[in-house]
């Protein structure tokens, strides 16, 4: 029998991927349309236009990671959503190492519970990936 696979759009992990994507959406279009609101909760509030077109650049960059996220979970491609956590939380300590330069530890903070999250995330979602895959007499009718 072929094997299929089963989108299983029930299971906590999927719904956390989803919900973790669609979050990296919002922030990504809140950095294109409101970019002077997102530097502010980044940690490094911009007002200055040149400034700015960085800011919406960097929304652009996570809506489109957002949406290859989004794709790669309805695609039930478990490998690749972890490694783009993985370097996601790679961009996320990049994120740290730059606000700690500016402001410090409290300015990292936030940026570190992101490595942690997505790191974790990562990890989870990997372990996932040892599963067989489903028959079709397997799959739920």
């Amino acid at each position: 029998m072929k094997p299929y696979r089963n989108l299983a759009w029930r299971s906590p992990l999927t719904i956390i991927l989803v919900l973790a994507a669609v979050a990296f959406l919002g922030l990504g279009l809140r950095a294109f349309l409101i970019p002077e609101a997102a530097s502010a909760f980044f940690g490094a509030p911009a007002i200055a236009p040149e400034a700015l077109v960085f800011v919406k650049a960097y929304g652009a960059r996570n809506m489109a990671l957002a949406l290859l996220a989004l794709t790669l979970v309805w695609m039930d491609l478990r490998a690749p959503v972890a490694a783009l956590l993985a370097l996601a939380a790679l961009v996320a300590a990049l994120d740290a190492s730059t606000m700690f330069g500016f402001s410090g530890l409290p300015g990292a903070a936030k940026h570190l519970a992101y490595v942690a999250g997505l790191g974790g995330l990562s990890i989870i979602t990997a372990r996932g990936m040892g599963k067989p895959a489903l028959t079709e007499s397997q799959v739920p009718r």
